[in-house]
């Protein structure tokens, strides 16, 4: 069941957000870009990496920090 999403409460959790926490949400919610997501971690032999092709993080207007 999803909430309502009209009903401000389902924000409040969102109150302290800064723009890249917004970006990310929207980028979460996108169908799009989460099957895009989904295939690109399925072709990186299920190592768990999201490696794609250059313009991935353009095209979503992403930046994704590295972990090294």
């Amino acid at each position: 069941m999803q909430g309502d999403w009209t009903d401000p409460a389902a924000y409040a959790h969102m109150r302290g957000y800064e723009a890249a926490e917004f970006a990310a949400e929207y980028l979460i919610r996108n169908d799009e870009f989460v099957a895009e997501c989904s295939q690109l971690t399925s072709q990186n032999s299920g190592s768990g990496e999201l490696v794609g092709p250059p313009d991935f993080a353009a095209r979503w207007g992403a930046r994704f920090l590295s972990h090294r």
